[in-house]
């Protein structure tokens, strides 16, 4: 059985108004969120039993907030920025952190507790809210270490990403020197990279083996790795750390100082 079919070519008109219809259906299929509901986000009970309009429009916060942390956000519950009271009853926070997880969980985020404070007027706490990565992908911080000679950048390099404190006669920062003349003097005289990872729920995975860091394996256990670029502090090797800075591209500087005491 045979149907007529219109085949006259639709006009640019029609085409725009039956496009202009289907997107005035979807938004028609859309929750409109209405004034409190955003007005709930700033409150502390924004966590607790939250409908399903609000439930989304925390999924979204949430996101955003990941998305500009590039990554990852630290989130505080039982802290309302309405100008109320901090702090939430215990089963409030008990009711507060699994709709976190939740959130968590539908945005495909781990959510570690950093910590916990008790208040006059209840509990608060801080979580950590990391966005799971693939096995063979990782989020990267590049942090430039700058500072004046002496000053303990590649002890405090050492100490950080080998887990073991100083003895006090330079024992951190000798894992860290390549060149013979820096082992004499103890002091950096190129551009050095040094890692530091960490899983997704925040667990420092670096492991050395008979003294030395293997890079690989660090990157594949890891979510995080914050790279370390050590710069030297001596006057005498400006250019190099001038070149360090920009030709590392940081996305942070941290910089140490010498501290001394005067009787």
């Amino acid at each position: 059985m045979a149907s007529i079919v219109d085949q006259t070519p639709c006009t640019a008109e029609n085409a725009a108004s039956v496009f202009e219809t289907r997107i005035h259906e979807r938004d028609d299929d859309l929750p409109e969120a209405s004034p409190a509901d955003h007005s709930m986000l700033q409150s502390k009970n924004c966590l607790i039993s939250p409908t399903e309009e609000q439930f989304d429009l925390l999924q979204k916060k949430i996101k955003s907030l990941i998305d500009n942390g590039r990554g990852e956000t630290i989130y505080d519950i039982g802290i309302g920025q309405d100008g109320g009271e901090n702090g939430l009853k215990p089963d409030e926070y008990e009711a507060s952190v699994a709709t976190l997880q939740s959130l968590a969980t539908t945005l495909e985020a781990d959510c570690v507790l950093l910590r916990q404070r008790k208040l006059d007027n209840g509990l608060t706490g801080q979580y950590l809210l990391r966005k799971r990565v693939e096995s063979q992908d990782f989020l990267e911080i590049r942090v430039a270490v700058v500072g004046n000679v002496d000053a303990g950048k590649s002890t405090l390099l050492g100490v950080l990403t080998h887990g073991e404190l100083d003895n006090g006669r330079g024992h951190a920062r000798q894992k860290l020197f390549r060149h013979k003349h820096e082992m004499e003097s103890g002091r950096t005289s190129s551009v050095g990279n040094d890692i530091l990872g960490f899983d997704s729920v925040g667990n420092v995975v670096n492991k050395p083996e008979h003294g030395s860091l293997d890079w690989v394996k660090i990157c594949e256990r890891s979510a995080k790795v914050i790279t370390f670029i050590d710069l030297a502090g001596h006057e005498r090797y400006l250019k190099t750390t001038v070149f360090g800075m920009t030709g590392h591209v940081p996305d942070f500087g941290m910089l140490m100082t010498v501290v001394k005491r005067s009787d």
